[in-house]
């Protein structure tokens, strides 16, 4: 009786400890899952914290490029400016990164990027920024690709597009001729005297073209390779790229020629040299000239 009862006692222990290393080993796992998972939200705040910073620095970069003569506004610009530094400085400093932390410094950053395109809207409003940064911040926007593209570039591509038109519905501009015109609205080739600048074409007639009111975009590009435009704001879609145009027209065509012109009015400083005007219709480059101003 006394061998029986020691049997069970070891079998009962031996269970009892097999129970025990199987908690310890389940909590030993649940410790080890907590570990890395508090291991990954760290460097997931991290990453986060890092994002905030980037994007800190590139929006006080961007209040750099911006300038206006008027005093009210150029007060906003350095307390926003002042501000953007600030949260950087707290940013950077922050030892303790949380997920309530990330979120504030998140909204401060929408708040900052909000009063930064008001900021930018009323400096266009008022007419301040010159034609000059308006194209240095098109020519930003667009990664450089579009500014950079060469006249050997643009023939290439038309030229493909002219081998595609009597395959598809593609409708092509002819006789393409860009003038400069004065205040009073003559023809003139002088820089000084330039107020306007307009194209004017005929649409070839298409008969499988799609037929109804589109818009004509003329991009105008200077000397300098950077576009000239009213607003940074005035896009349209090309090859998939939202790119800037100079001015717009909108035709209604009916699968037959249409004549007709595009102006657009200069107000900043023009540079001397040879000027590239392209058209485009439907996402496709259709017509293409230069001009040259002394």
């Amino acid at each position: 009786m006394e061998s029986n009862k020691s049997s069970k006692a070891v079998s009962f222990l031996s269970v009892l400890i097999i129970i025990l290393l199987v908690v310890i080993a389940g909590l030993s796992y649940v410790y080890y899952q907590q570990k890395q998972e508090a291991k990954e939200n760290e460097e997931m705040l991290l990453a986060e914290k890092d994002s905030l910073s980037n994007n800190l620095l590139n929006l006080m970069n961007d209040y750099k490029d911006l300038e206006t003569d008027n005093d009210s506004l150029n007060q906003k610009l350095l307390m926003e400016k002042e501000r953007a530094q600030k949260l950087y400085s707290e940013l950077q400093n922050l030892k303790r990164v949380s997920y309530a932390k990330i979120k504030e410094y998140q909204r401060e950053l929408g708040t900052l990027r909000a009063i930064m395109k008001n900021m930018v809207r009323e400096i266009d409003s008022l007419n301040t920024l010159n034609q000059q940064l308006i194209a240095e911040n098109i020519k930003v926007k667009e990664e450089a690709a579009t500014a950079k593209k060469t006249v050997k570039e643009l023939e290439q591509r038309t030229e493909e597009l002219n081998s595609q038109v009597a395959k598809g519905s593609i409708v092509k501009a002819r006789n393409v001729v860009a003038t400069a015109l004065n205040r009073r609205g003559k023809e003139t080739s002088r820089i000084s005297r330039t107020r306007k600048f307009r194209a004017c074409f005929t649409l070839n007639e298409n008969a499988i073209a799609k037929a109804g009111p589109r818009f004509v975009y003329m991009r105008i590009v200077g000397p300098d390779d950077f576009v000239l435009a009213k607003s940074e704001t005035d896009l349209f879609e090309f090859e998939g790229e939202q790119i800037v145009f100079s001015a717009k027209r909108e035709v209604d065509y009916q699968n037959q020629d249409v004549d007709m012109c595009i102006y657009f009015d200069n107000n900043g400083e023009l540079l001397k040299g040879t000027y590239k005007i392209t058209l485009y219709m439907d996402g496709y480059l259709i017509g293409y000239t230069e001009l040259t101003l002394k």
